[in-house]
């Protein structure tokens, strides 16, 4: 057995991205892709409509993170915003060059109920594509055993789907589900084989947190710009630049929640701390819950901390020093950082930035 070849990496990553903005716990997308492969297997699917089942599992919430909606619209706008969020989500995959075609489609129609009242174009019966129900029925089986609330049994959320059979989901497919998930509890992590394309991670990655950044126009640009800090500055001090890019990067995945916070605090004020120490936490999470990128976590997680706080990593110390940097006013940037060095920055690290700038320090 292998894992798919992007699972484990940006395409895991955009799907904790999704699972994030739904408010899931981390990991539900890649455990939904799994069984959506495996579930699609048993309807006797070939490798290609395997991987397009995988593909649609992982990124089926993806769409979520177009959606922006104002802290005071009415229940009945927010619903209309996020019955839009399957269209975007099927836009992101068919831009994403190298994927199976037809997992757009998944993605856009698995939330269509078969009478006709789902999301978003309100297709019936025959009309839904099969593998876009199948994954509708994967997601609410999945939904239901991992309700942080009320969690349910496998037999138990089978049986609730067997209740919906007609209404909201197709009859042979629910049928078909049973038989396949009846007799035992799935593996959800194991790996299944297929094969999906190499990505190039960085391109991916820029523009996943270019979205995230785009949400807010406060933040729009900001993660190109500190990703430009952070390499110029690990270069300088001899550490990996394309590291500190990726850092500077992964941290904008700290603001993939449905709520946009302030975000134009002092950057070394006491309320911009406890505000980047939110995001720092919840990208390091994000970062984390991916094999390939679980080992910037810890840079992520420390970068909000201050150096009267103890001893730092320097790759966190940068990271900290960007995101001070690019906040400040240009004519207050050096006067402030190098009040800061020593307390709130690293000294060194803050030296290594003047001098750039042709500062004393």
């Amino acid at each position: 057995m292998t894992v798919p070849v992007g699972a484990d990496g940006v395409l895991g990553l955009y799907s904790a991205v999704g699972d994030a903005f739904a408010g899931r716990r981390l990991g539900f997308g890649r455990r939904r892709a799994a069984l959506a492969a495996r579930f699609a297997r048993h309807r006797g699917a070939g490798d290609a409509g395997v991987a397009a089942s995988w593909v649609a599992g992982a990124l089926a919430e993806i769409g979520a993170i177009e959606v922006v909606v104002a802290a005071d619209a009415t229940p009945p706008a927010r619903l209309h915003a996020f019955a839009d969020a399957p269209v975007h989500g099927a836009h992101l995959v068919g831009a994403f060059g190298g994927l199976p075609s037809h997992a757009a489609d998944i993605v856009r129609w698995h939330r269509e109920h078969d009478d006709g009242t789902g999301i978003p174009d309100r297709l019936r019966w025959d009309g839904i594509p099969a593998d876009a129900a199948a994954l509708g029925i994967v997601h609410a089986f999945l939904e239901a055993v991992e309700d942080p609330s009320e969690p349910r049994e496998p037999l138990e959320a089978l049986f609730a789907l067997a209740a919906e059979s007609g209404r909201r989901f197709r009859v042979e497919l629910v049928r078909a589900f049973r038989a396949f998930a009846g007799g035992a509890t799935p593996d959800w992590d194991a790996p299944i084989e297929l094969e999906l394309p190499a990505f190039d991670e960085e391109t991916a990655l820029a523009g996943l947190v270019a979205r995230v950044d785009a949400r807010d126009s406060t933040t729009e640009g900001r993660s190109e710009r500190l990703a430009a800090i952070a390499a110029a500055l690990a270069e300088r001090l001899g550490l990996d630049a394309a590291q500190a890019a990726r850092l500077a990067r992964l941290l904008a995945l700290g603001r993939a929640v449905e709520a946009i916070s302030p975000d134009d605090f002092d950057p070394l004020s006491r309320f911009a701390r406890e505000h980047r120490t939110s995001v720092a936490l919840r990208a390091a999470a994000i970062a984390g819950s991916v094999p390939r990128y679980a080992a910037d976590a810890p840079y992520l997680a420390a970068s909000a901390a201050w150096f009267e706080d103890g001893a730092q990593d320097p790759r966190a110390a940068v990271l900290a020093l960007a995101v001070a940097a690019d906040a400040l006013p240009p004519a207050d940037a050096v006067r402030r950082l190098t009040a800061a060095a020593g307390t709130q920055l690293d000294p060194g690290v803050t030296r290594a930035y003047l001098a750039g700038l042709g500062a004393p320090s």
